[in-house]
């Protein structure tokens, strides 16, 4: 049965996402129709290109993808939390359009735009400040709909020559030599923790196909980090919180040793082990807030972390040279029964000098 959550962006949310538009610098905001397929079902929908980058409001997403993506777990609802000015993104929940709200259209002419400084949490947990830009224009806030698809999980293509944005639910597979069908290596981010400001180059050698990069890979990126781990990429001039890539064709899997763990009980097991692995919070809580909709409504899963055959298959070559690197690569398994598996024993991070860490992972059928 479908779960329905109320979207509870009312007035009283236009009103406290923009109290600080006047002391915020303001930016173009031009008005567009931009065709978007859900799953193959194509909307004409309204947005703001800012910056050379389409931004919808969330309720219009959430309308369409609850709609027209068929996976339930890209599903979201929306709430506000007037005492604490934040809005929580309620993954796997259906969206429920609230009756008698004025439909907001955006006209013909360009408008001011001010950055948004609402919080942004996922089913009650915060996001980092700077996991999704969000503008705000005549009250609503827009979120850059790329952010938005990376955090559903979702695949976002550009088709040029029909001028069409192609958002599926469905994750790419093949089979590797054991037979298992194998999801698409899903949200590989990096971050880099230099000791002081430093250009830093990065490439990759994958032994698949890759299928996004962001931002561009353009034969390896090419950008100047800060000890925070905030990038500015070289390519074309703006900055990011991580490097992001996805690929298809990734090598064997090895279920040797494992966690076998319940759905219910996934939030408290990777916070335990990415932690005891040396991950801060912030890289913890964006591995969580993007697997755990894959992982809670299992009744169990078998879970291994990958090392040696991922680092063969997905090779970093970094300049200079980190001190430090950890890459956490998560195979996992939907189990209906608990199996017997040796327990795997994990790595510790050593946070000193030039420091990278990695994660991303994959669902094995």
């Amino acid at each position: 049965m479908k779960r329905f959550f109320a979207m509870m962006l009312t007035m009283t949310m236009m009103g406290t996402t923009a109290y600080a538009a006047e002391e915020r610098e303001k930016v173009t905001a031009i008005p567009k129709w931009q065709e978007v397929t859900f799953d193959g079902h194509s909307k004409v929908m309204q947005c703001y290109n800012i910056d050379g980058y389409n931004y919808f409001r969330l309720r219009d997403m959430a309308q369409e993808i609850t709609d027209h993506i068929d996976k339930h777990r890209h599903h979201f609802g929306v709430s506000y939390d007037n005492e604490e000015k934040s809005i929580n993104i309620l993954r796997t929940y259906d969206y429920e359009p609230i009756a008698g709200i004025k439909e907001y259209l955006i006209g013909s002419e360009a408008k001011d735009a001010v950055l948004a400084n609402t919080r942004l949490k996922v089913n009650g947990a915060k996001l980092p400040v700077d996991y999704m830009k969000g503008y705000v224009v005549e009250g609503y806030t827009f979120y850059k709909l790329r952010d938005l698809a990376e955090l559903l999980g979702l695949s976002v293509e550009w088709c040029a020559a029909d001028k069409v944005i192609e958002l599926t639910g469905e994750t790419p597979t093949y089979t590797d030599s054991n037979g298992n069908s194998i999801s698409a290596a899903r949200k590989p981010v990096i971050y880099l923790y230099p000791e002081e400001t430093t250009d830093i180059s990065v490439e990759l050698e994958y032994d698949g196909n890759l299928t996004v990069t962001y931002p561009a890979y353009n034969e390896g990126w090419k950008v100047t980090a800060e000890p925070d781990g905030t990038l500015t990429n070289h390519a074309d001039g703006r900055e990011y919180s991580y490097l992001f890539w996805e690929g298809e064709g990734y090598g064997e899997m090895d279920f040797s040793e494992g966690f076998v763990v319940k759905g219910e009980d996934t939030v408290s097991f990777l916070q335990d082990k990415l932690s005891a692995m040396g991950m801060t919070p912030r890289e913890y809580n964006e591995f969580i807030v993007y697997w755990l909709p894959y992982l809670q409504d299992n009744a169990y899963n078998l879970i291994s972390f990958q090392w040696e055959n991922y680092d063969e298959s997905a090779k970093l070559n970094i300049t200079p040279e980190p001190d430090n690197m950890l890459r956490v690569f998560m195979a996992f398994k939907a189990i209906d029964e608990p199996i017997e598996v040796p327990e795997q024993k994990l790595p510790v991070l050593e946070r000193e000098g030039f420091t990278v860490v990695e994660w991303g992972g994959t669902e094995v059928h």
